[in-house]
């Protein structure tokens, strides 16, 4: 996604999740000031490539298309599953950009298998799924 619209966008989809009261990291997990541990349960968001721009000789960057991975963390296995199904139904509810209209946000696949993380103390489990979000500027 072209940097003209990747912040206001990325900001879009962290504010939603914050505001249905989840602990998101941006681009890293969230870990308490001064401490090494993961702070769960959370989700960790990350803009990927893949989506594009496009638009008309007068709007180059009229329509968004980016991609993005979300990745539930927690501290059990059923706590990833868990916090995994409040991020969907966070984003079902759709998402607010300004000066946009989102048309969609949808998965492009359905959540990975939970897996362990022993790279961290203490071990946490996860899941990762990837979204698409369209949007182009609104009609005033």
């Amino acid at each position: 996604m072209a940097l003209v619209g990747a912040y206001a966008h990325a900001q879009a989809i962290i504010d939603t999740l914050r505001n249905a009261g989840l602990v998101v990291g941006d681009g890293e997990a969230p870990r308490p000031a001064g401490r090494s541990e993961i702070i769960t349960p959370c989700v960790v968001f990350h803009m990927v490539d893949g989506g594009r721009v496009d638009g008309t000789l007068a709007d180059p960057d009229e329509w968004v298309d980016a991609r993005f991975q979300l990745t539930a963390v927690g501290r059990v296995a059923a706590e990833a599953r868990d916090i995994a199904d409040k991020a969907s139904a966070a984003l079902a509810g759709g998402v607010t950009v300004a000066g946009r209209r989102v048309m969609r946000v949808q998965p492009i696949d359905p959540w990975g298998r939970v897996e362990r993380d022993n790279d961290v103390t203490p071990p946490v489990y996860y899941s990762t799924q990837l979204w698409r979000l369209f949007s182009f500027p609104e009609v005033p």
